[in-house]
């Protein structure tokens, strides 16, 4: 997808709760290996005992600050749920109650759907195994689309081989248009079709089997089944080859193509444009496409690879797409291979987890409003308005004080900032979901209807400006983002609690925390991506190209720093890749403290705990990052993730702050010092 959406992290664990402020402890001290000297490896002083002693749950590729977050917000979902679901016949149909109480209902009903199998898919395969040319199989894929067959990304994007959505437009900020971005393959990346090492060969060889089973699963034969598999992947090979990797999706500029309607019906004459958009129900006379070269590459396989391929190719998408929602063996071999393999999985989550997460997903209003109501106090959203101004009031002191910034672009820089739009928590209106039909009879149908109210809302926008409620997670996620479209910042409920924020800890913990993460968020605003977009977000230039050139000096070095770690023994983090999400990092590193010197506690010298402030706000910055994950999906993170592990979250950052190196006392021949002189501080 090209819209500029910057989570935190493309996915906590809790602090001891003790009877008194007093004797309560916001850091973790069993967590540290004070054997580690904190001026080599401040990640693993901080949390080296916990990361020795701590097993991956067998359910989860990871462990840690987020996932034991995630895990609580979970476990409050589900007892909402449960409360909803057995009280469903008292809520009024359409209600939020009923849909989410039905829908929770239907999800769990295991016997039901194991009973059924694949029948629920039965007219949607004999549909595909009827398409007679290629124009069908576009016909197809646009019903798939409009009909919610397919899942929606973020409730917006559908997955399939095209990708469609009405978004805003980079270079007009003030208009939903539509857009065409190169389609979801079933791995990863592009690399994962074609690189040669034995893990990505191994990778495509249990590929190869998991789209065999599915055909096997739906009645063929073994021979016919890997026959079709072997030609699903070869065609999906092709269309990777024409896709671009995770490193160039980063360039908006380069992903920013506008064409008339006209002009694709003269470039690519086959695919039909006008008939395209007309069956994907918008009216349109130009559009905006992140990545032509696929869909030229699309169109040529579209008429010459076999149709029969093409028709292996819609029928596996659509099993795919909808297996989480079919019998036992379906989930089971979807969680074979984007569990077990991807991700180092060794056992499934209950089906009680999966579905309250799914509810979450499908109708994120209706449950979040509950949510809200129930675990985020008024006092708590309070707090963090007070910790974003101050974050505020230090970014602007920064962008002041930048030496290397001129007059000019500093005047537009904090006009930037001071357009930043903020959103705390929840929604001030939630969605109502009008004329969503659900009911406790079908999983699969009522999948169904949410996509395609999803998909029905998202195309009402287009031509409209943006909708200032929209939130593109849910109120529970633990999660934040920043949107350089709208110049905002959201921050969800879910995150707004322990390790990330503790409404009665001292300024030290909070700062180190949750000021870290605002600060990041924030700085997304003008990391390499974030600063192409102006105040209105529109994709332009407005920095002097003098300044442009020394930011670009200065994240250059960002690159060099984060492409010298490795992981793994021998797989290198991509500094291209991660180079936003460093920046970001840094920044918000740095304003945070700046932000926490203001306080009283920033000011002084009291000891708590035998540490002074800055130290405790080091410490709790580096408890935030206390994740553990299988290699399996430290490996994929590396080669899709804009974000860096988590060690390298902690230990690179500080590496620049003189600030750090005075708290703990490093010094050279440290391995985290560095010369003054090396220190990049872009903010």
């Amino acid at each position: 997808m090209k819209r500029i959406i910057v989570p935190l992290l493309l996915f906590l664990f809790l602090f001891s709760s003790c009877k008194k402020q007093s004797e309560q402890k916001f850091l973790d001290f069993a967590a540290m290996d004070t054997t580690v000297k904190p001026q080599d490896n401040f990640f693993m002083y901080a949390n080296g005992t916990w990361i020795k002693n701590t097993q991956i749950p067998a359910s989860e590729s990871g462990w840690g600050s987020f996932y034991i977050l995630n895990e609580k917000a979970t476990f409050n979902l589900h007892a909402l749920l449960n409360e909803v679901s057995a009280s469903t016949a008292e809520h009024k149909k359409g209600s939020p109650g009923q849909l989410i109480g039905d829908l929770f209902s239907s999800a769990m009903d295991s016997l039901k759907i194991e009973t059924m199998g694949y029948e629920p898919l039965k007219e949607g395969l004999e549909r595909i195994q009827a398409i007679g040319n290629p124009q069908q199989v576009l016909d197809e894929i646009t019903y798939h689309i409009t009909t919610g067959a397919v899942p929606l990304a973020y409730g917006l994007v559908p997955s399939h081989y095209i990708i469609f959505y009405v978004y805003l437009d980079d270079k007009n900020s003030d208009l939903n248009v539509v857009h065409f971005d190169q389609g979801d393959l079933g791995l990863p990346t592009k690399d994962y079709y074609t690189n040669m090492d034995s893990i990505s060969v191994s990778i495509r060889d249990a590929y190869l089997k998991y789209i065999a089973n599915f055909f096997k699963l739906t009645g063929s034969d073994e021979v016919t089944a890997m026959k079709k598999a072997g030609e699903v992947l070869a065609l999906e090979t092709r269309l990777a080859a024409a896709s671009k990797g995770p490193v160039e999706l980063r360039d908006p500029v380069a992903n920013y193509n506008k064409f008339s309607v006209e002009q694709l019906e003269s470039m690519m004459p086959k695919l039909q444009w006008a008939v395209l958009l007309k069956n994907l129900k918008v009216t349109t006379d130009t559009l905006l496409m992140g990545q032509p070269g696929y869909y030229q590459a699309f169109e040529k396989e579209l008429f010459s690879t076999p149709l029969d391929v093409w028709k292996d190719l819609l029928a596996f998408q659509l099993i795919k797409s909808n297996a989480s929602a079919l019998s036992n063996a379906f989930v089971m071999n979807n969680f074979e291979f984007y569990g077990k393999t991807l991700q180092g999985l060794k056992e499934m989550k209950p089906r009680w987890k999966r579905m309250s997460q799914m509810v979450d997903d499908q109708l994120p209003d209706a449950l979040g409003r509950l949510y809200v109501e129930k675990y985020f106090p008024p006092e708590a959203k309070q707090r963090m308005d007070e910790l974003v101004d101050n974050l505020f009031k230090a970014y602007k002191e920064r962008i002041e004080q930048a030496a290397w910034m001129g007059d000019s672009t500093k005047e537009k820089a904090i006009g930037k900032l001071e357009a930043i739009t903020r959103k705390i928590g929840y929604p001030d209106k939630w969605e109502d979901y009008k004329g969503v039909e659900i009911n406790s009879d079908s999983y699969l149908a009522n999948l169904g209807s949410t996509r395609r109210y999803a998909y029905n809302e998202m195309i009402s926008k287009l031509g409209k400006g943006p909708d200032p409620n929209d939130w593109l997670m849910s109120a529970p996620t633990v999660n934040a983002y920043y949107s350089a479209n709208n110049n905002e910042i959201v921050f969800p409920a879910g995150i707004l609690q322990p390790p990330f924020f503790h409404k009665d800890a001292d300024d030290a913990i909070n700062y180190g925390a949750i000021g870290t993460v605002i600060g990041h968020e924030v700085t997304h605003g003008f990391d390499d991506k974030g600063r192409l977009f102006d105040a209105n977000g529109n994709l332009q230039e407005w920095w002097t190209a003098e300044d442009a050139e020394k930011y670009m000096k200065e994240a250059a070095k960002i690159v060099r720093q984060y492409n010298e770690y490795t992981v793994l023994d021998d797989l290198h983090l991509n500094g291209e890749l991660t180079q936003g999400e460093n920046i970001a990092d840094l920044g918000g590193l740095l304003i945070s403290y700046n932000a926490f010197k203001m306080t009283d506690q920033g000011k002084s010298d009291e000891l708590i705990d035998g540490l002074t402030p800055d130290q405790r706000f080091f410490l709790s910055y580096a408890q935030v990052w206390q994740i553990k994950n299988t290699d399996e999906s430290t490996r994929q993170q590396v080669l899709t993730d804009p974000h860096s592990p988590a060690v390298h979250r902690v230990n690179g950052p500080l590496t620049n702050l003189p600030e750090f190196y005075a708290a703990f006392s490093v010094t050279e021949g440290d391995k985290l010092y560095k010369a003054d002189s090396l220190h990049i501080r872009i903010w």
